[in-house]
């Protein structure tokens, strides 16, 4: 049976979006700071759906609301950033939480070769062009070559439960 069949097949969800967001915060992550830059508008909003997708050659995936300020940067702008923060910089999360349009004045960084800024004293930074895309429900699924990574010296900083958290928390 192809897979074709079996999605098909499969019962309706009896899942309501509460219950849904409720068990998905019980997902521990990463909180990454994703930048992009088009032209003059410079974006970057907080986000925990990204993950690796391949080493050879370097991909990596985010998924952003098609609502958001920052699908739009992406999608014009053909690059992003992703910068992993470290477990000092929960401040920088809120920050970049909520609501797009957010200020990088205040925000030590540098552009990286893609001019999405890469924000200082996070455990890593990759800087990626837009490889493809992949619409799916309220979101895109955006995967990125990655053209340049480094990593930093602080340990990652976590999300879960709602609440940030440090390795050394944990």
């Amino acid at each position: 049976m192809s897979a074709a069949a079996v999605m098909r097949a499969a019962p309706e969800p009896d899942v309501e979006p509460a219950a849904f967001k409720a068990a998905m915060r019980r997902l521990a992550a990463g909180v990454t700071v994703v930048t992009s830059r088009h032209g003059a508008t410079v974006n970057g909003m907080t986000a925990t759906a990204v993950c690796s997708v391949s080493a050879e050659p370097p991909l990596v995936l985010v998924a952003l609301n098609r609502s958001s300020a920052s699908h739009g940067v992406v999608s014009r702008g053909g690059a992003f950033a992703l910068n992993f923060l470290s477990e000092t910089q929960s401040e920088l999360a809120t920050y970049f939480a909520g609501r797009d349009g957010k200020s990088f004045d205040a925000v030590p960084h540098r552009l990286g070769a893609t001019g999405c800024p890469l924000i200082e004293g996070c455990a890593a930074r990759l800087d990626c062009v837009l490889e493809s895309r992949h619409d799916e429900g309220t979101h895109t699924i955006f995967v990125g070559r990655v053209l340049h990574a480094e990593t930093g010296d602080g340990a990652p900083l976590i999300y879960g439960d709602s609440a940030f958290h440090g390795l050394t928390t944990i």
